[in-house]
C-alpha cells in the first residue's frame, strides 16, 4: 500500500523535487521546447512535471493525477491550475519523438557545454538490464502481449529477464557522456567498440583517454581494436584466463601509421605505453569504476528503472532517457545539498 503523497519541506527528497520542479519552471525550459518546435509548451512541461514525480516516488500516472487533483497543495507546488487528466499527459508523451524528448532532456538537465580541462580523461562504460513487468507465469513459453514477439535474455546478475539492454558512459566526474539501447541482451563485449566509435566520432572520447570497463567487456580484439583505431587507453578488468602478457606481446602498430605524419605514430606509442603501465594496476580503477555502480544504484532503485511498464523500444527510450538525465541532475544537487549519494536510494 502507497503512503498518501504530501509535501514535507522538511524530507530532503522533496527538497530535491523542489529544485527539480524549479529548473522546468524557469523561462528557460520554455524556451527550450519552443526552439524544438514541441506544440503546446505548456501542457507538455506539466506532463515532464507529473513524470518526474512519478518517477521519484514510484507512482503510477493515473493514481498520481488523481492525488493531484485532489490535493490543493500539491496543485500550487506544480503551479497548475486546471484539473489534470492521465490520458492527455500519456497521449502527449506518446504522440512526440524520441529524438525530441532527448534534446530538451539534455539541454535542460546538461546546458553547459563540457570542459576538457584536463589532457585526458577516465571514462567509464558499463551496461544495465532493463527488465520490462510481463506475467510471465500464465504461460513460460509464450512471453509477451498479443502480436508482440518478445524473448528472453540472461543477465549474470538477474538470471533470465524479458527486456533490453542499457550502455552507459560517465567520466570521473560523474558527467553524463552518452548511453544507447538495445534490444533484447546482446553480449556486453560485442557492444563496446560501436559504442566507442560513435562516442569517438562525436569528439566526446579522444586521444589518450583511459577508458574503465568490467570483466563482462573482456576480450583481446577490444583490447586492440581500442588501442589501434582510436588511441585510447582500455582498462578493461581481465578475466582469470586472460593472458595480458600476450596481449601487449601482440601489439602492433596499424600499417597505415608508417604512412602518415609522426605525431600520429608517437601518439600511439604514448597510448600503449600508458596501456602497459596501467593495465596491471587495473584494480586501482575499482574505486574510479564505483561511480557508475552509484549512478545505476539511482537509476534503479531511487528513480524506478527496474521497474517499467512500457512493452515497446521507442517508450522504454523515453522513460529511460528521462531517468538517466535526472539521475546525474540528482547527484549534482546531491552534492550541493551536501547529500550522501549512497543513501538516497533506501529513503
Amino acid at each position: 500500500m502507497l503512503y498518501p503523497l504530501i509535501h514535507d519541506i522538511w524530507h530532503p527528497k522533496w527538497a530535491i523535487v523542489i529544485k527539480l520542479l524549479e529548473i522546468i519552471a524557469w523561462p528557460r525550459a520554455s524556451k527550450i521546447a519552443g526552439r524544438l518546435k514541441i506544440y503546446d509548451v505548456n501542457n507538455f512541461l506539466i506532463s515532464i512535471k507529473v513524470l518526474i514525480l512519478s518517477d521519484l516516488f514510484e507512482r503510477d500516472i493515473s493514481k498520481l493525477v488523481s492525488e493531484i487533483n485532489d490535493n490543493i497543495e500539491l496543485k500550487r507546488l506544480l503551479r497548475i491550475n486546471s484539473k489534470l487528466k492521465a490520458n492527455e499527459i500519456y497521449k502527449m508523451q506518446s504522440n512526440l519523438d524520441y529524438d525530441l524528448i532527448y534534446l530538451f532532456l539534455k539541454r535542460l538537465f546538461q546546458p553547459r557545454k563540457r570542459l576538457r580541462n584536463r589532457k585526458a580523461e577516465t571514462i567509464i562504460i558499463d551496461t544495465s538490464s532493463i527488465v520490462i513487468d510481463l506475467n510471465m507465469w500464465r504461460n513460460k513459453h509464450k512471453i509477451g502481449k498479443a502480436n508482440k514477439k518478445y524473448k528472453y535474455s540472461y543477465g549474470p546478475s538477474i538470471g533470465y529477464y524479458v527486456g533490453f539492454k542499457l550502455i552507459l558512459a560517465i567520466n570521473q566526474d560523474n558527467e553524463l557522456l552518452g548511453f544507447e539501447i538495445f534490444k533484447d541482451s546482446p553480449n556486453d563485449s560485442k557492444l563496446l567498440i560501436p559504442f566507442i566509435e560513435k562516442l569517438f566520432r562525436a569528439r566526446i572520447i579522444k586521444s589518450e583517454d583511459v577508458i574503465v570497463c568490467d570483466k563482462g567487456f573482456t576480450s583481446k580484439a577490444n583490447y586492440q581494436i581500442i588501442i589501434n583505431r582510436f588511441n585510447v587507453v582500455p582498462i578493461i578488468y581481465p578475466r582469470k584466463n586472460t593472458n595480458l602478457d600476450k596481449i601487449i606481446r601482440d601489439l602492433n602498430p596499424p600499417l597505415e601509421l608508417f604512412f602518415v605524419k609522426k605525431y600520429k605514430m608517437a601518439i600511439w606509442k604514448r597510448t600503449v605505453a600508458a596501456f602497459k603501465k596501467l593495465i596491471y594496476k587495473w584494480e586501482d580503477f575499482k574505486t574510479i569504476r564505483s561511480n557508475i555502480e552509484d549512478f545505476f544504484n539511482i537509476a534503479k532503485n531511487f528513480l524506478g528503472m527496474n521497474r517499467n511498464h512500457q512493452y515497446t523500444k521507442v517508450s522504454i527510450e523515453k522513460r529511460v532517457a528521462r531517468i538517466i538525465f535526472l539521475t546525474q541532475k540528482l547527484i549534482h544537487l546531491l552534492d550541493e545539498l551536501n547529500i550522501e549519494k549512497r543513501a538516497i536510494p533506501y529513503w
